[in-house]
């Protein structure tokens, strides 16, 4: 029996995400949470400061949400991604370099799924903070040839450690990509790429959320063989959540 609960959610606002995310860290028990953002959002590290353009770009009126995340790394952006949560009870006492490995090898995997060769970048050396995802080098990072398509980052709560991540499956919403600055939005178009472009075909982010949550424990266990230390956990149910949140649950 796999130990992990595996959620997938949609149709929650950018700081309800957050929220969640930083709930089921505090709660400690392993969970990976697949889901989507609807509207489009800007999200920026723990504790980053964000550049004067977000502002303009974000709120109420432009269809554009702005929110911090849990973990650190720079910006990113959202609408047409597949973002993961993945928290780890610090109880088990894993190595936190196979942790982030096996996060990155998840992502490889599926995008192989889609006929895709992708490379994990572990260890980027970096004189400062980076301010985008996309186009700047990052450790824990996922490469279609010299373009980026994945990142993901960390940060320890007392009893677990919170892994978030984003892998881009079609190209920036537009309500985002038209109102970027000039230079930034050059920049995504030269660094980054998504999956679907990388593929050539049309892929639904939805669709790649299930994928991704469904095959998350196989990929686990492939690399971490030995579950008896692990403490298997109750899948969460939508009448076990008590919640009208909009979600189905994988067993797996």
């Amino acid at each position: 029996m796999s130990p992990w609960r595996v959620l997938v959610e949609h149709g929650l606002s950018a700081h309800v995400h957050m929220a969640r995310d930083a709930a089921l860290a505090e709660e400690a028990q392993p969970t990976v949470r697949c889901f989507t953002w609807s509207p489009p959002a800007v999200s920026l590290g723990w504790k980053q400061i964000a550049p004067a353009w977000v502002e303009r770009v974000t709120g109420q009126l432009a269809g554009v949400d702005s929110v911090e995340r849990p973990t650190g790394g720079g910006i990113a952006f959202h609408g047409s991604d597949v973002s993961i949560a993945i928290v780890v009870p610090r109880r088990w006492e894993l190595p936190l370099a196979s942790i982030m490995q096996t996060v990155c090898e998840s992502a490889r995997r599926l995008c192989g799924a889609h006929g895709l060769e992708t490379t994990c970048a572990f260890n980027v050396p970096a004189d400062a903070r980076i301010t985008y995802c996309l186009t700047q080098p990052s450790a824990y990072a996922l490469f279609a040839g010299e373009r980026k398509l994945a990142g993901f980052a960390l940060r320890r709560y007392p009893n677990s450690w919170l892994v978030q991540g984003s892998l881009l499956i079609r190209p920036i919403p537009a309500p985002l990509s038209h109102r970027i600055p000039e230079e930034l939005r050059c920049q995504l178009q030269a660094r980054a790429i998504s999956l679907s472009e990388a593929t050539h075909s049309m892929l639904d982010e939805r669709t790649v959320a299930v994928q991704w949550a469904q095959q998350w424990s196989s990929w686990w266990h492939s690399d971490f063989t030995d579950f008896n230390m692990l403490t298997p956990t109750r899948v969460m149910t939508d009448s076990y959540r008590g919640a009208s949140t909009p979600s189905s649950t994988i067993s797996v």
